[in-house]
């Protein structure tokens, strides 16, 4: 079987578009059902009580969009070096023959 490589530009992208449909999602999620949500997210996280230290947010469009840019740039730059590395190992693993 021949393995592929990643693209690291389209991988990037595509980590970047799902990184920013989950943030949405989760925002909207957040305002329409801010307790449950916090019990969801606190469940996550054994050891941190989120109920103990629960601020109600903020929220305004300047703060949701420089989350949503940032966090689509993080997933952009995670998912291109995952690309970028995948594809040094694959080349690794071709000339050693385990693949």
């Amino acid at each position: 079987m021949e393995k592929t490589l990643h693209y690291a530009h389209p991988t990037g992208f595509a980590a970047g578009l799902t990184a920013g449909l989950m943030y949405m999602l989760c925002a909207a999620a957040v305002t329409v059902w801010p307790d449950q949500m916090l019990t969801y997210f606190s469940e996550w996280f054994h050891i941190v009580n989120f109920k103990a230290i629960f601020v109600p947010p903020q929220i305004t469009m300047l703060s949701f969009f420089r989350g949503l840019v940032t966090i689509m740039l993080f997933a952009y730059v995670t998912g291109f070096f995952f690309a970028l590395l995948y594809n040094i190992c694959v080349a690794h693993c071709k000339k050693k023959g385990w693949i």
